[in-house]
């Protein structure tokens, strides 16, 4: 127990480094203060957001502005690699969780598709930042990612900016009054290139034409006048969609022009930047947090109370025997699950209306959709085992890890309460940690798409629903694992434990790795876009960055509680969680409820 609660101390320990270094770097050691915002727009509804403030920033200094606005199913804190570089060099900053997203609430009539003048909120945001005391109202500025670069051109039509930043393309009509406006292209980015065929099409775009006065763009050539605020230019970088959140080049063509757009207070050369090192700090703080559930689940078990979970005895299926020709094929299978679901099942998931229960888009419930597609394929793939094999070697409910008494083939309501309530603790102390960083180091949790905070009520409301719709996921993997054995050891301790985790995790993860590397090199070597575009699949397959190491943790902590419990209840039950708080807490509630 003491070993236990030992590595449970490591990890807060190895959090607190993290935390402690991406602090240091969102603040410019010190000389930024970041505060978290809750606005309120004129329709009553509540709008969240984060302001950089550098201390050269003052009433009788005022300083330029600028809002930065994330992309589709990103939150604020997402784009702090833009904002942490732009307070560096003096300027105010504002990131805003748009309309849905964070703890933004969904005003209709600040939706951009359904209002003549929506602008995701981000023109609650315009007016707090221009009546502070120490904002130039004359010189603020508003730019994007993705989504964001829409947002930001829609906040461009309802009130009067100095430049806008735009890393995709959009028709939409102009402002009727000078300024700058950069386009930043990536040559690889998946959105842009499921509109047009090839990026040189964007040089005869009739949008951007139009914007820019010619006929055909040429690229990194300025047109107008930064100083008469109205330049246009457009420029082009070797990545991805995703990429322009984090990329070098991009941010710094970003921090050009913007330093063109509005002198910066503390000019420092647009090449030089430290935000990298905050990413350092935040994969610190998650792989502490990982750390810390890992050490913590550990820890309880050996407590009297939940030490009640462990059937140290009970006797598990056999399995497949372990690298046999027979255990091989049923691997590849079961590895394949994912990826043969994959695109039918987040096809009709994109096609899902998003209602009362279910309240976040496409994307999100595309990949709950997925998730039970997959079960469906696990369980059939379990029944083949069963009635192959598994009846044979004595499989029951008890040996499938489904029974609550030793070698016995019952479920009792007691095993079953004690098992949520300790996913419930568990759940509660790290969403509790989590808390207290975001409350007191004035950031969440986020490493480039990944983004976790706490959850706003309105995101609550929707977490019963998504559990269940996840639950069949968890169930099933872990049912049709069981065919799998990893030779004779005890599996629940030390080295055998370990490897069980690991090839359980990886089996369950790596065709889906392989489908997102296939992705990743051909978008980053073709100039045509993904290979599969239809029902936003390019998306969904960027998406995997985000979807993979998230199921992929959740399920080796499930297993790992299996393998300690030698039961599947806890182990589920805490599972499911994660990935339903890493679902809801990091998309955008839908705009059409």
């Amino acid at each position: 127990m003491r070993k236990k609660i030992k590595w449970v101390a490591i990890s807060l320990v190895v959090v607190l480094i993290g935390v402690i270094l991406s602090t240091l770097i969102g603040t410019n050691f010190g000389k930024t203060k970041i505060e978290h915002l809750q606005l309120v727009d004129k329709a009553g509804y509540r709008v969240s957001a984060n302001l950089y403030i550098p201390k050269t920033a003052t009433s009788t200094n005022p300083a330029p502005a600028m809002i930065v606005v994330p992309g589709g199913d990103d939150a604020a804190d997402s784009m702090s690699p833009w904002a942490d570089e732009l307070s560096r060099r003096g300027y105010v900053v504002v990131t805003v969780d748009y309309s849905g997203e964070g703890d933004t609430e969904v005003n209709p009539n600040e939706q951009y598709f359904s209002a003549a003048n929506g602008a995701m909120e981000l023109d609650t945001a315009y007016d707090y930042i221009s009546n502070l005391a120490f904002v130039d109202k004359n010189q603020i500025g508003v730019g994007g990612h993705s989504m964001g670069s829409m947002y930001s051109f829609r906040l461009a039509l309802v009130r009067h900016v100095k430049f806008v930043v735009s890393d995709v393309i959009y028709n939409d009509k102009l402002p009727d009054y000078n300024f700058n406006f950069i386009q930043i292209c990536a040559t690889h980015d998946e959105g842009i290139l499921g509109r047009v065929s090839k990026i040189e099409d964007l040089y005869t775009d009739k949008f951007l034409c139009s914007l820019f006065g010619t006929d055909n763009i040429t690229p990194n050539k300025v047109y107008g006048s930064w100083q008469d605020s109205n330049a246009r230019v457009l420029y082009t970088v070797n990545q991805t969609h995703p990429d322009d959140m984090v990329r070098g080049q991009f941010i710094e063509k970003m921090l050009s022009s913007v330093m063109k757009s509005a002198d910066a207070p503390t000019p420092i050369n647009p090449d030089n930047h430290i935000y990298a090192w905050k990413i350092v700090g935040m994969i610190i703080a998650v792989i502490g947090m990982g750390m810390f559930l890992f050490s913590l689940a550990g820890a309880l078990l050996e407590t009297a109370e939940f030490g009640k979970l462990k059937l140290s005895n009970n006797k598990q299926i056999a399995g497949l025997a372990y690298k046999s020709k027979a255990w091989w094929i049923y691997a590849v299978i079961l590895s394949l699950v994912p990826v043969i679901t994959f695109f039918p099942g987040t096809a009709v998931g994109n096609s899902m209306t998003s209602n009362n229960l279910f309240k976040l888009g496409t994307t999100p419930n595309g990949f709950m959709v997925w998730s039970l597609f997959s079960a469906v394929l696990m369980l059939a793939l379990f029944f083949v085992f069963h009635f192959t094999v598994g009846k044979k070697q004595g499989g029951n409910l008890s040996t499938y890890g489904f029974g609550t008494i030793e070698n016995k083939n019952k479920i009792t309501l007691a095993y079953i309460g004690r098992s949520a309530l300790f996913a419930v603790i568990l759940y509660a102390s790290a969403y509790f940690l989590m808390y207290l960083i975001y409350n007191y180091a004035k950031t969440d949790l986020h490493i480039w798409t990944v983004d976790m905070r706490p959850l706003a009520l309105q995101r609550i409301e929707t977490f019963p629903w998504y559990y269940l719709g996840l639950l069949p996921y968890f169930v099933t993997s872990l049912l049709a694992g069981k065919a799998l054995s990893f030779g004779n050891e005890d599996d629940s301790k030390g080295k055998s434990l370990c490897k069980s985790v690991i090839f359980g995790t990886v089996i369950g993860m790596i065709a889906l790795v392989a489908l997102y590397i296939v992705h990743e090199v051909y978008l980053r070597n073709g100039t045509s876009g993904a290979f599969y575009k239809g029902h936003f699949a390019n998306f969904y397959m960027t998406s995997l960055e985000c979807m993979i190491p998230e199921f992929g943790f959740a399920s080796a902590l499930a297993l790992y509680i299996n393998k300690k419990t030698k039961n599947n209840f806890a182990g589920i039950f805490i599972g499911v969680a994660l990935v339903t708080f890493f679902i809801i807490t990091s998309n955008a509630l839908s705009m059409i409820i």
